[in-house]
């Protein structure tokens, strides 16, 4: 309330005044210079200030003379609308500090530029969500192995989304290093990586109505908020926000004409027992076509599919990794979604139960229910279980130990590598596998409920606090996450002590770990192709003999698919001539693309490689016996006459049979080209859990001729001439790509372990553990400018990759063509500026190029693409290249050498060299068809080198634990850590551990020092992950800087 004026004579006014007069009692109580003046030279402070100063200047005489209020003349009041725009016009608008993080925000040039749009709170969907992103996990923004549709353009609309809310739909405005820039419907911008953008409509919007949003883009996304007062002024952005709401309101208009079926989706297609795989579009027509074959469904029609997919996000799983390219979704059985389902009931009811108990309430629930019932049998169950465990391995925060020391006498046998003990009831297995959903195979992805419940029943144990596990010094005691599942998992028996979870991502469907229906079915199908093989040679009219050429198949010893060799021949009267032969197996000329171990491939994508397994593309019988390299085995050669300037010129495509070969290893070519002791003398090794046992039957060294010496003598020189052609042209070689290696042993000599899989049924005690050998090379550059004899192989294979490209860019066969394009906006110089100003004269001066540098490069130099036509490869430095030396493990390869063998004999048959755009019919893909294949193979392919990797670094973290918590190998006090990259909004840094190349995350200095990229800081190890595969750094001292 305000008061009444002193001037008022109250008993002089009747009530009837008073009331009337009332609404004026504020502009009585002060001038109306007091309420409107405001200065337009007065900033935000001085405008507060001289507003107080006004209201105590102004005072009301106090007089006797009687007050008529009728003779007192008021201005006019402002709408507070038109005053409220006066004053944004005046003095609105960010200040400097703000828009430093705005580098292309326009100057003041006397128009109205601060037309904040009006921000929508209520959905904060498009925010960005790196804080919501699973820790530990890695981003999946790496450099190969990606389709032509990497990058989105300015004007394609995407669906951004964040978990438990209703996504929104944005516009695409533009990149910014490694984050995308978008402008969304509720009329505010944000930025993503592209990794977490699921859905995209391309070329939705016309470009030139998203470019005048650029400058109202921050160019600093670390300092700029999303929920500032710089924001895309109304009248600029209302033509993007309404092609945007329509698009929203006619996706909305198809979902309500079709919601009974769109609500139903899951029960319309799910199978019971097996996953079915289906792309968006197959999902839209099976929902919403109609018995038109050609109907296809509109972008508004796959949005409003999508939103329905999106309210049952469990019951259609989906791959945020590949999701915006391939759309393609796994809708699991019934059978699986009610387990979870019924578990999730249970675990709420014992829920409920606990809380009434703790609040005196317990009275009015039921304790008897079935959930309840279970939840508590699993928990003493578990409880017994996770004791006995700890009686032989202790655990650590997010694994289990190794075993500890024998109990039993020297001269008393010792136990059984594997005990069972209580078995699990049919209850006690639902709960399982809903752990199993949760720390394998990450089924649950961003929904909390079921998160939640993972997490109330192992904080239900009591097992699982700060006092009862070893933590890591920077770990909270009450921290309860999917480690600790892993952790619990192993302690009640069901996975080993040792469990690789890399080999359970869903995505990859190994034939050992998750079927689904169509792999089932593929199996089956070509066991009954062993037992009756129909294999026919197609080439077989066309095959060279080799005859006596010797064919060096390069390979380690542990190697079972033997897909290509070597051969070398000098030029007849050309001394610094060459013909340069990489003999390749075979396959795809005995079946063809519709072949059930084609199928089998497709699926497979690729041999997946782990220190512990290798699950083959191919079935072992058909690949080693049939069509690994051997005496009298076909194959498809690749032949190059080359100069000792590394110029290709002449190329050749043939089918073979080989007759000659030598199977050697590396460090066996090493040996004879005397580079054997400089190889050892860089690696480091560690071995844990014992010696390494000796190979069952040693391997004899291949005595070679004179003449043979000299052949890998020329192959070197062919390989060194290759790499400098290629280093030449920019070509980039990283040091830490292929640095370590693991090996894991059992008791037999054999590298790998005999397949384990979880145990469902019973508690299982394993009493053994495995011997892990790492070998790693000190690290010294980021980049390598040399090679060695280790490296024969790889230029080899990556020159047969550019002759074959060649050959079929001459005749303009599409194939999945290996390419790289430039990430916008990384780096102020082009690529070709780059290396021309900075890059090769560094080289010349120094011989290497410094982590700096190198690291800036390497971002310059792009990302790897697949595309049907060929494209230079900036990263390896090629023209162009094609993946064919791999067949036997590799399905694009597959497809390549169909493509290839198609043409051979075309012109064969027409004696004419084939132009595929004129001749197409004759190919078994055509460019559409190749396109698609690559959407579908680009994503497996790099799901499954990240999972190779990863499986690497899983073994190396074990063994690093080992050592380190429980002293099983010496680990110098202190190691150098090299600085790889500066990410300012984490609290770790990327480095490289020197002494063994492995990634590591170094913690800040505790007392502020600067860390640049390119330091060399001496470090001790702080905590080692197992879990997600982190080894964390501590700094002591700065040891080295580069020089700027």
């Amino acid at each position: 309330m305000h008061p009444r004026p002193r001037s008022w004579p109250a008993l002089d006014i009747c009530w009837k005044c008073q009331w009337r007069l009332t609404p004026q009692h504020y502009r009585l109580g002060q001038s109306p210079v007091a309420r409107y003046a405001i200065t337009s030279a007065a900033g935000r402070r001085a405008l507060h200030s001289s507003q107080l100063r006004f209201q105590s200047a102004v005072t009301i005489s106090n007089t006797d003379t009687a007050f008529d209020p009728t003779a007192l003349q008021m201005t006019p009041p402002i709408r507070i609308r038109k005053r409220l725009e006066q004053f944004q016009q005046e003095l609105g608008g960010p200040d400097q500090e703000t828009l430093k993080a705005f580098g292309n925000y326009p100057k003041d040039d006397g128009e109205t530029i601060n037309d904040v749009s009006v921000l929508n709170y209520c959905s904060k969907a498009d925010e960005e969500n790196r804080e919501h992103q699973v820790e530990g996990e890695d981003d999946f923004d790496g450099d190969d192995l990606i389709t032509i549709g990497l990058f989105l353009k300015p004007g394609d609309v995407v669906e951004l989304s964040q978990p438990n809310r209703e996504p929104v739909l944005g516009v695409f405005v533009q990149q910014l290093g490694m984050d995308s820039q978008f402008y969304s419907s509720n009329g505010r911008w944000c930025h993503s990586r592209l990794v977490d953008v699921s859905f995209a409509i391309p070329k939705a919007i016309d470009p030139m109505l998203v470019q005048p949003l650029v400058p109202y883009m921050p160019t600093d996304i670390l300092t700029a908020s999303s929920k500032g007062e710089v924001q895309v002024p109304r009248d600029i952005g209302a033509p993007v926000m309404q092609i945007l709401a329509h698009i929203g309101e006619e996706a909305e208009r198809i979902y309500r004409k079709n919601a009974p079926v769109l609500d139903t989706a899951y029960s319309l297609l799910a199978d019971k027992s097996r996953t079915r795989m289906m792309n968006l579009k197959q999902i839209s027509k099976a929902l919403l076509g109609t018995h038109d074959q050609s109907w296809s469904p509109s972008p508004a029609a796959l949005l409003a599919v999508r939103k329905s997919l999106h309210h049952n996000q469990f019951h259609f799983g989906s791959d945020k990794r590949s999701q915006r390219l391939t759309n393609v979704f796994a809708i699991r059985p019934t059978d699986d979604v009610a387990v979870i389902e019924t578990v999730q009931d249970w675990i709420r009811e014992y829920d409920e139960v606990q809380a009434a108990a703790i609040s005196n309430h317990s009275h009015s629930l039921d304790k008897s229910t079935t959930g309840t019932r279970n939840v508590t049998q699993f928990l003493v169950k578990a409880r017994r279980l996770i004791a006995i465990s700890r009686r032989y391995r202790d655990p650590t925060f997010n694994v289990v130990g190794p075993l500890k020391s024998p109990k039993h006498a020297p001269d008393q046998a010792a136990p059984p590598r594997v005990t069972y003990g209580e078995t699990f009831s049919s209850s006690d297995k639902q709960i399982i596998t809903f752990l199993h959903a949760w720390v394998l195979q990450n089924q649950f992805g961003k929904m909390s409920s079921l998160h939640a419940c993972c997490i109330s029943l192992l904080r239900a144990t009591g097992c699982y606090q700060g006092k009862t596990i070893r933590l890591p010094q920077d770990e909270t005691a009450e921290r309860i996450s999917t480690m600790t599942g892993h952790l619990f998992l192993q302690e009640i028996g069901v996975l080993t002590p040792y469990e690789d979870r890399t080999i359970y991502d869903e995505q990859l469907m190994l034939p050992s770990v998750r079927l689904s229906r169509n792999l089932e079915l593929l199996i089956t199908k070509a066991e009954l192709v062993r037992k009756s093989p129909d294999f026919h040679d197609s080439m077989a009219f066309l095959r060279h003999d080799w005859g006596s050429m010797t064919v060096y198949c390069i390979d380690d010893v542990g190697a079972k698919e033997i897909d290509d060799g070597v051969s070398i021949a000098k030029v007849p009267g050309k001394p610094d001539e060459y013909w340069v032969h990489v003999h390749v197996a075979n396959p795809t000329a005995f079946f063809g693309k519709s072949h059930v171990l084609s199928g089998l491939a497709a699926h497979m994508t690729e041999s997946v490689y782990t220190p512990q397994r290798a699950f083959p593309m191919l079935p072992k019988w058909a690949s080693q016996n049939y069509f690994s390299l051997d005496r009298n085995r076909p194959v498809l050669t690749f032949s190059s006459r080359i100069d000792l300037a590394g110029n290709m010129l002449e190329t050749k495509v043939q089918s073979g049979i080989i007759r000659n070969i030598v199977s050697i290893t590396p460090s066996e070519v090493s040996e004879y080209l005397g580079e054997g002791n400089q190889v050892a003398n860089e690696t480091t090794m560690l071995v844990v859990g014992g010696e390494v046992p000796s190979p069952t039957a040693p391997r004899k060294r291949p005595e070679l001729s004179p003449g043979d010496i000299q052949g890998l003598r020329d192959l070197y020189t062919a390989a060194r001439v290759m790499w400098n052609r290629r280093k030449a042209a920019g070509g980039l070689k990283a040091f830490y790509g292929n640095a370590s290696t693991v090996q894991v042993f059992e008791n037999d000599g054999q590298a790998g372990l005999a397949w384990t899989p979880p145990s469902i049924d019973r508690f299982r005690l394993i009493q053994a553990d495995p011997i892990i050998q790492f070998q790693g090379r000190s690290a010294k550059y980021m980049t390598e400018q040399e090679i060695d004899s280790s490296n024969i192989t790889e230029e080899l294979m990556l020159f047969a990759g550019q002759s074959a490209a060649a050959w079929c860019a001459e005749r303009n066969i599409p194939a999945m063509y290996r390419g790289s394009v430039e990430t916008p906006g990384v780096d102020d110089l082009t690529l070709e500026e780059l290396q021309k100003q900075v890059v090769f004269p560094y080289l010349q001066k120094h011989g290497a190029l410094s982590w700096t540098l190198g690291s800036r490069y390497s971002m310059a130099l792009g990302k790897g693409i697949a595309h049907s036509s060929p494209l230079p490869h900036k990263i390896i430095g090629a023209k162009s290249y094609l993946k064919v030396t791999s067949p036997l493990r590799r399905f694009s390869d597959m497809i390549a050498h169909w493509q290839i063998e198609a043409a051979l004999k075309y012109e064969a048959r027409t004696k004419q060299k084939l132009n595929a755009d004129i001749v197409s019919e004759i190919l078994p893909f055509s460019k559409e068809q190749m396109q698609e294949s690559i959407i579908a193979l680009s994503p497996r392919e790099k799901i499954i080198s990240k999972t190779k990797a990863d499986s690497v670094k899983f073994w190396t973290a074990q063994a690093l634990m080992r050592a380190f918590y429980f002293k099983e190998a010496h680990l110098p006090d202190t190691m150098t850590v090299w600085i790889r990259d500066l990410k300012p909004e984490s609290p770790t840094i990327p480095g490289l551990l020197s002494e063994y190349s492995i990634p590591i995350a170094m913690t800040r200095p505790e007392d502020g020092s600067e860390v640049k990229r390119g330091d060399k800081w001496e470090a001790k190890i702080g905590s080692i992950d197992v879990f997600y595969r982190i080894i964390t750094m501590r700094p002591i001292r700065l040891l080295e800087r580069e020089e700027e």
